[in-house]
Order: C-alpha cells, then structure tokens, then sequence
C-alpha cells in the first residue's frame, strides 16, 4: 500500500510539473532608426534667397554653397568628423585610397556616388552645380 501511495505521488507530481506552461510575454521592441537605404527627409532645392552659383573660380562661395547643400541633403546621415551618424562620417575622405564601391576617390567618382547611390546610401538628386558645391565644401570641410 505504501509503495502504490508513493507511487502515485510520483505520478501526480509529474503530471502537475509536466503540464501546459505558461507562455513567456513578448519582449518590447526597440525603437530604431530607419534604415539608411530610406533618406530621414527628401532633399531639398536650395532657397530661393540663396545667392547664385558662385562661378568655379571663387573657391569661397563655391564652399559656402556647398556648405548649404550639405546642410540640406547630407547632414542628416553624415557627419563632418569620423563619427557614424546614419551613414559613415566623413572625415579625410579624399585621403581615402577607395570609395565604398571600390572606386578611387576623385571628383568624378564623388558625384556619382552621390547622385546614383550605392551600398546603403539613396541617390541624391543634386544638378551638376550642387554637386560641384558639396565636393568642394566637402574638400575643405573635411580635411
């Protein structure tokens, strides 16, 4: 009689601790930035007040421009220093030997790396004279 109580002690026990468990609750997501193949805002023209293009020769509003396209389609995913914001930070990038695409660093690659895109960064559509603008601010910003 012992041995069959023990026994079926045994059995409720492991009945009662074998049964359904509770499901464990859902972990709370973590909010995210958005992914960097989406650009935080649409680029913008630059404002109407703006001055005109400075010409190639003037070095000095050709960065100040440059600096305001910057400002308007870049800073939101690139900082001037080595930081990673969104995208990487761009401190000495014409000291870089390639760009991510594996190309060399020069004007010409720049420009279409940034109106085409690549990797995780959008195309920017910036006409050849913000382009012009943002490479050379971009040359004396960062170096």
């Amino acid at each position: 009689m012992r041995k069959s109580l023990a026994l079926l002690f045994v059995v409720v026990l492991l009945i009662v601790g074998c049964g359904p468990q509770p499901l464990p609750e859902e972990p709370t997501p973590i909010p995210t930035l958005p992914p960097a193949t989406m650009p935080a805002a649409e680029p913008t023209e630059p404002p109407a007040q703006a001055e005109p293009t400075a010409p190639a020769g003037d070095g000095a509003g050709l960065v100040e421009a440059g600096q305001q396209v910057f400002e308007q389609n870049c800073s939101a995913c690139h900082n001037l220093t080595s930081e990673t914001k969104v995208g990487p930070g761009l401190a000495g990038i014409f000291q870089k030997e390639t760009l991510p695409n594996g190309n060399p660093v020069n004007d010409e690659n720049l420009r279409e790396w940034i109106s085409q895109g690549g990797g995780a960064m959008p195309a920017i559509p910036l006409d050849q004279s913000q382009l012009d603008q943002v490479i050379a601010f971009l040359r004396e910003a960062t170096q």
